[in-house]
Order: structure tokens, then sequence, then C-alpha cells
């Protein structure tokens, strides 16, 4: 049987790096990102700019997928810094998808659209946004017209609020949002072929002790995290008792919460 095409944008970046041998195995990939990479078999990397609109119809072109993946994140990132690659981008792909038909589309969103509630309870994906910064800010305007295209064209969508993917968990907070690459590429394989999908948003996490983020039952997916944080602890690994309000302890978000926030705009008020 042929493989479906999958577009991955971010293929450069950590998540993207991780992924890319878990899903090469099931999809065709169309790798697109900010560095140089050489693509093996079953892979194609075509570099250039997502905020461009003849760009992304060039890479959009006969692909039954895509995940989005690329954006700029940083506790420090700006308003102005953050609309071509993470407004723009958005609204592109899925004007792609619109126009040629595509009917599956996977959004990294990220657990910083909550970033500003209290650490001190879980939450699930009914849980009121309040972004901690501008990177979280842009993550509601990305999911928010996931819904809008979603809703709008049928355009089958699932939404990943992804906790913490690093390979080895550096400290006990992000011990309670981690997930292993094997269950992030088994959410992308939901997103590409569960049936009963329409829109959807799920936090991305797998099993842990003392989780921050929960998942709602849902008949629209069949996942269930198979990996567990028990033995995915980095050398130097910094337990909750250790961390403080520095850390950004009491919020979802950690340093990003903790973080002052760049001005949106104009001269900063003194």
């Amino acid at each position: 049987m042929e493989k479906k095409r999958l577009l991955m944008t971010g293929a450069t970046g950590a998540v993207g790096t991780l992924l890319r041998p878990l899903l090469r195995k099931r999809y065709d990939l169309v790798l697109t990102g900010r560095k140089h990479l050489d693509p093996h078999e079953g892979e194609v990397f075509v570099p250039g700019d997502i905020a461009s609109a003849a760009f992304v119809d060039t890479i959009t072109e006969n692909v039954d997928g895509i995940l989005h993946l690329a954006g700029a994140v940083s506790k420090d990132l700006s308003f102005e810094a953050s609309l071509d690659p993470n407004y723009r981008s958005v609204l592109l792909l899925l004007e792609a998808c619109r126009n040629k038909a595509i009917d599956r589309f996977i959004f990294a969103s990220s657990h910083h659209i909550i970033g500003m509630l209290p650490s001190s309870r879980s939450w699930d994906e009914s849980a009121p946004i309040a972004p901690d910064g501008f990177y979280g800010l842009s993550k509601a305007f990305g999911e928010a017209a996931c819904a809008m295209y979603s809703m709008k064209f049928g355009i089958r969508t699932l939404v990943v609020r992804i906790g913490n993917a690093d390979t080895q968990i550096v400290d006990g907070r992000r011990e309670r949002i981690w997930i292993s690459g094997e269950d992030m590429a088994a959410l992308v394989v939901e997103g590409m072929e569960a049936r009963q999908l329409k829109f959807e948003i799920v936090n991305g996490v797998s099993n842990t002790r003392n989780p921050l983020l929960q998942r709602r039952m849902t008949n629209q997916l069949h996942y269930e995290p198979q990996s567990h944080t028990d033995g995915r602890q980095a050398p130097g690994f910094r337990d909750l008792a250790s961390l403080s309000e520095a850390d950004g302890l009491s919020y979802v978000g950690g340093l990003f919460a903790a973080n002052p926030l760049p001005p949106a705009g104009g001269p900063q008020r003194k």
C-alpha cells in the first residue's frame, strides 16, 4: 500500500528531530525547517519560509496531511517577533488545507496556553485559557484558527497541547508534563488516521505519578499513552522540593510564567 504523504514543518527543531524516525516508518515525509538537514529514505527536505504564501503553496502540493510544529518560542518572545512564524504561517497552512482539500491538520500547541494557571492542581483540556507570554498567546490564536477552519471547511484537526518533550526530564515540574517521542508520534497517527476525528484538543502527556496535565475522555481518539516518566530523569535531576518561585514553581508555565512580559509595542513603561 502506498504511504500517505505528511508535511512536517519545524522538522529541524527538537520535537521534529524526535518524531522523524518514528513517523517515516508509516508516512512519506515532506520536511521543512530553518536549519539544513540531510533527508533519509522516505523523506524530502524543502528549505524555506513558511510565512511566505508562495513557499507554502509549493510545499503543500500533493500532501495528505500537515503536522505543524514550527514556530518561534522563547520566554522573552516579543509580540512583533511572533507575528510571521506563529500567526501568519498558521493561517497560510490552513488556507492551503482549505484550497487543496487537505483534510488532516495536526497543530502543535503548548501547555503555555494555560501557563498562568496555578500548578497546585491538575488541569484537563477544559482549563481556561491563560497564556504566560506572547508565545502562549500565539498558541491561543492558533487553536482558535484551527477551530474556525475545521468547523467551516471540514478539515479534520487535532490540536496537541505539548507538555515537555525533552529526551530526558530535568526537573520535577517538567516531570509532571512530560511526553515521550513514541507517545507524541502515536498522537500524530491519531490525527492522520482517526475516523471519528473532526476537531479535538488533547493534552500531549505520557504517564506520570503526579500529573499537572490530564486528558478528558473523548470518542474521537483512541489514544492511550504507553510511556512513563519512571527512569527518564536526566543526571542532575531537580525534584519539586528543590525548585523555587524563580523557577516558576507555582505556575503551569514555569519559567515562562515567572518571566516579565515584554512590552507589546512602543516604549517600555517605567
